[in-house]
């Protein structure tokens, strides 16, 4: 009797993984990273939070800085500087504007630090094949170096 009910338990388990739609699709696949929705399901600021809570710099360099302001920067400057950003706080996407189909967005973001809601918007453009953020450095102060009292 044992034998019968591990048996239809090792059936019905096998039933239900054929039959649950856990595979990704190929439509899926191919929209991995063409555009700042599309980050393993998340978005790009989502998406660059994780690395940064895995203290994986080097792997957010090409997000954030184009090829020209690293090399005027310096890499290791740019890593110093990504290792020192606060992403310490939760926040959600409430809009997006595609401003140039499928080249550059406006993202809109709410964050709430100590009780105090804010809003904040970024620019992402794809630009040699990657979706960057395109900051100057007081956008960058505004949503990364935010100082916690």
């Amino acid at each position: 009797m044992k034998q019968f009910q591990k048996f239809t338990a090792i059936l019905l388990a096998g039933i239900f993984c054929n039959m649950s739609p856990m595979h990704s699709s190929a439509q899926d696949a191919s929209c991995l990273f063409k555009n700042p929705l599309c980050f393993y399901a998340t978005d790009i600021l989502s998406y660059l939070q994780v690395l940064h809570k895995n203290s994986r710099y080097e792997e957010m360099l090409p997000f954030l800085y184009e090829p020209k302001e690293l090399t005027k920067m310096g890499k290791s400057k740019a890593l110093k500087a990504i290792e020192s950003m606060n992403f310490g706080y939760e926040f959600r996407r409430v809009g997006i504007k595609e401003e140039q189909k499928g080249v550059s967005w406006r993202i809109t973001y709410q964050r709430t630090i100590f009780g105090t809601a804010e809003t904040f918007t970024v620019n992402c453009k794809n630009i040699a094949d990657t979706t960057r953020l395109l900051m100057n450095s007081t956008q960058r102060r505004t949503v990364f170096y935010r100082k916690m009292p």
